[in-house]
């Protein structure tokens, strides 16, 4: 009965919890779009290519365009285009709403795990059943496992700002005589020259999609398929705990941690947003850990800690749990 009480109590976390990983993920998406949007109109192809940058207009807001004529250096009034600069806004609040969606639903999923384990430790205090251990860290990694597949593990980008063009030198005919023209631009504000965001799932999508097989395969297997794998097996452990005897269940499930190697992506990650930091490409980068990775580490660690639940001697623990 305390199993059996333990188990609805958990599946229905579970459950509950898929639907609010879901918003979660919704929430992320709409936030990255948002990012990509903002870095997609404010990317230098853009910048570079689009007229209204360097339109001429009468305005006393202006930006300044300077030529120089055989020497005679001339100032003219330019400007970037007024639709632009209501767009940029326009993305960058949507950016800030996004976000605050984003951490709002955050806040209500750690306040929903921290109710689980206040329940399941009331349960212990009254019945003080072993198993009620190793269930909570299963059904807390599930739903951390959910969050960390599906939400965007790091971001990173090339921006540079109030970007210079120096002296552009220009050479006109104009009426049979060449004038060398020497145009001087600065761009205001931000200019990306790369942005990425990506999570697990996109990054193996991405990796299909563009024939790298190889690694695609790799993270898969090694970042979806062997947790999700060993999880269930552990959620059968939990089912049927006499399993532990099985000398297969020992060596291939209890085990399977080793060659899982979720625990070297997540320091895998954690390097390459040391070594995008410390770029010097000449324009500033930037790189930031996304909500993804925590919630992907976080499994990783219940996982662990799962596995040492589940290799206590197989005596100790049949002794302890309530069948």
């Amino acid at each position: 009965m305390k199993k059996n009480l333990a188990l609805i109590i958990s599946s229905i976390f579970i459950i509950v919890g898929f639907f609010i990983n879901k918003e979660l993920i919704n929430k992320t998406s709409t936030l990255k779009k948002n990012k990509i949007n903002l870095s997609e109109n404010l990317s230098y192809k853009k910048r570079f290519l689009n007229k209204e940058e360097w339109i001429k207009i009468k305005d006393s807001d202006t930006k300044e365009l300077k030529l120089d004529l055989k020497g005679i250096k001339i100032t003219l009034p330019f400007v970037s285009s007024g639709k632009l600069q209501g767009q940029i806004k326009h993305l960058k609040e949507s950016i800030n709403i996004a976000h605050n969606k984003v951490q709002i639903q955050i806040n209500k999923i750690l306040l929903y795990i921290f109710a689980y384990i206040l329940i399941m430790l009331i349960l212990f205090f009254i019945y003080k059943p072993h198993f009620l251990f190793l269930i909570t860290t299963i059904s807390i990694s599930i739903v951390c496992l959910h969050i960390g597949l599906f939400t965007p593990m790091l971001e990173i980008g090339a921006i540079e700002q109030n970007f210079n063009l120096a002296e552009i030198p220009i050479k006109k005919k104009v009426l049979g005589f060449e004038i060398d023209i020497t145009i001087q631009k600065i761009f205001d504000g931000d200019i990306y020259f790369y942005y990425q965001n990506k999570s697990i799932s996109e990054l193996i999508y991405l990796l299909f999609s563009q024939s790298n097989y190889f690694v695609g395969i790799c993270i898969l297997l090694f970042s979806v398929i062997f947790p999700v794998l060993k999880t269930s097996m552990m959620c059968f452990f939990v089912l049927k705990p006499s399993i532990i005897q099985k000398k297969w269940f020992a060596s291939f499930v209890l085990n399977l941690s080793k060659w899982s190697m979720a625990d070297v992506f997540v320091v895998a990650m954690f390097l390459g947003f040391l070594a995008f930091e410390n770029m010097q490409a000449g324009i500033t980068t930037y790189s930031n850990i996304c909500i993804g990775l925590y919630f992907f580490l976080s499994y990783c660690l219940l996982s662990i800690s799962g596995s040492i639940l589940a290799k206590m001697p197989s005596e100790k623990i049949l002794k302890k749990i309530d069948i």
